[in-house]
């Protein structure tokens, strides 16, 4: 069938917005003249020889422009005085960036941290190093050495400056009483390995494993007296670091 015209009409209206005679059958449809709201607009097409087709299609318009408001969610919870920026029809206003929570990261830092934790204290690698930087004291008096041995005196300044030292750096992975965190952080009480007063200042100042090198900062006499305190400590004697 060929058309012989098309009639555009908007909700119940009895004229037509447009009669489209020849193809392309194209209109421009300007809504900003049209209430906002639901809508139907009804095309009606007319055949030579009679016969028509009518197509009805609802929509809505909507050119009211929006409200953008910032500085709250919604269905967030919230208390105190809010700051809100308000906004309408402004598309370019830039968004802020939502702040991140300051608990989400002591939650990474935890995870990371004990993320790195489990990896050493797993490592088949970590257990080697460990047990060749400080094996257990009983391993020493296997082969023939004293756990015990006499030292010679110890200046109390010295010890009392490496005790607070010990206390800021080491304490927390090797334990108040040098118990250490196995086998991660070997224990330092009763440790045979300390007898060696240049391996002791060469770990604290430059690390070793899973140990980093916290006696980097430290200055020649702070690094003797940690390492004076550690080796006369937890049942070591093994006198001053000279």
């Amino acid at each position: 069938m060929v058309v012989d015209r098309i009639e555009v009409y908007l909700d119940g209206a009895s004229e037509p917005l447009a009669v489209l005679r020849e193809p392309p059958y194209r209109l421009k449809l300007d809504t900003k003249g049209i209430p906002d709201g639901e809508h139907v607009l009804r095309v009606i097409a007319h055949f030579r020889g009679g016969g028509r087709e009518i197509r009805e299609i609802p929509f809505t318009v909507n050119n009211y422009p929006d409200v953008l408001v910032l500085g709250v969610d919604e269905g967030g919870e919230v208390s105190g005085t809010l700051e809100l920026r308000l906004a309408v029809g402004e598309p370019e206003l830039p968004v802020e960036p939502v702040r991140f929570n300051p608990i989400w990261y002591v939650v990474a830092s935890v995870v990371l941290l004990g993320g790195i934790w489990a990896y050493f204290a797993l490592s088949p690698a970590t257990e080697a190093i460990v047990a060749q930087v400080a094996p257990p004291a009983q391993e020493g008096a296997a082969h023939g050495e004293t756990a015990a041995p006499v030292a010679a005196e110890v200046d109390p300044e010295v010890m009392a400056l490496g005790e607070g030292i010990y206390a800021q750096l080491c304490a927390a992975c090797h334990g108040a009483a040098g118990q250490g965190i196995p086998p991660v952080m070997p224990a330092l009480a009763g440790n045979p390995n300390l007898r060696d007063a240049g391996m002791v200042i060469d770990v604290t100042r430059n690390g070793r494993g899973a140990m980093p090198p916290v006696g980097a900062g430290l200055s020649e006499e702070e690094l003797k007296a940690v390492a004076t305190f550690i080796r006369n400590s937890w049942g070591n004697a093994f006198g001053p670091v000279e």
